[in-house]
């Protein structure tokens, strides 16, 4: 019997009964990955169990189904995760590198390892030494081009009346620098450096070799802005509660966790904080609340603040 065609276009505009659409798997399986990638790397075990559950309850209530795209996907789990911790990103693996992860502790992103840090080292008007950094480099190694271009402008410097050093949109780096700069300005047997903490252990961010000739009482600024995070807010931090530096500019943008990026679903990575910075001075970090200047001035006025600072300073020091 042949069927109306009215009739065919009828029942094909009826919906099946009792069929329902299943939710897309692609989004639920990806988030689980990455929550599973989180609570097996993150620092904190306890709270790294937490991150996860409440990714995966998220997934569940079906958040994310929609997001089929791994960049949106990608954008929405990093929306989420990066109020909890300032270092979490997730991106995809056609990313060169997650905007904005370039770990402060850890390997420097590809490329900066031994690219030179120093942007510019120059001698001021009155004599003050002014050093801007482009990045914090693996400087761990006495012949690594980063180390040899460090120790140059620290000798270019080393007879200047006041120093400033300009940290203002620093990018990401080593640990390596963070604690070789700092025994450049404090006494050898100084106890000022941060100790990381992670699951494996601890270490200190003191150099396996100090800097050999101290500057331990040269009057000395940190320029910092909202841009700054990770090494650059350590380097700050640890001079600020050595109180052996005054900051001038921005408080940071409060990223302290160091971690590392780990291949965690089809198509996507997440960088994880693996270790938590802790101050033998404040027993503290500055992981969300940033990094507070001593004196608060916009950034673009920061120099301008910290020479009049460093010349008044400067015209006090005591003639050689």
């Amino acid at each position: 019997m042949r069927i109306p065609t009215r009739l065919v276009l009828l029942l094909a505009s009826v919906p099946a009964i009792g069929v329902v659409a299943a939710p897309p798997q692609a989004p639920r399986d990806e988030t689980a990955a990455i929550a599973r990638t989180i609570e097996a790397n993150y620092f904190d075990e306890e709270r790294g169990r937490r991150i996860a559950d409440e990714l995966r309850a998220a997934a569940k209530r079906g958040e994310f189904d929609a997001l089929t795209d791994p960049r949106d996907l990608a954008a929405a789990l990093t929306s989420r995760l990066h109020p909890l911790d300032g270092h979490f990103r997730v991106g995809t693996t056609a990313d060169a590198r997650m905007p904005g992860t370039g770990p402060r502790q850890g390997p420097p992103p590809p490329g900066l390892a031994e690219h030179n840090p120093v942007a510019a080292a120059e001698v001021l008007g009155g004599n003050i030494g002014y050093l801007r950094l482009d990045h914090f480099a693996d400087v761990a190694r006495r012949d690594a081009p980063a180390r040899q271009a460090l120790d140059a402008a620290l000798h270019q410097l080393s007879r200047t009346s006041a120093m400033i050093i300009d940290l203002r949109g620093g990018h990401g780096g080593s640990p390596t620098m963070v604690g070789y700069l700092v025994s450049a300005f404090v006494a050898p047997d100084a106890d000022v450096y941060n100790v990381f903490h992670s699951r494996q252990g601890s270490h200190s961010e003191a150099p396996s070799e100090r800097y050999a000739q101290p500057r331990t009482t040269v009057p000395l600024y940190v320029l910092t802005d909202a841009h700054d995070r990770s090494a650059a807010e350590s380097f700050a931090y640890t001079l600020k509660n050595a109180r052996r530096a005054t900051l001038v500019g921005e408080a940071t943008e409060g990223a302290a966790n160091p971690g590392r990026e780990f291949a965690a679903a089809d198509g996507l990575v997440v960088f994880v904080p693996t270790a938590s910075p802790l101050n033998p001075i404040s027993h503290a970090n500055w992981e969300g609340s940033g990094v507070t200047p001593n004196v608060a001035t916009p950034a673009a006025k920061a120099l301008d603040v910290a020479l009049e600072l460093a010349h008044k300073a400067a015209a006090h020091m005591p003639s050689r």
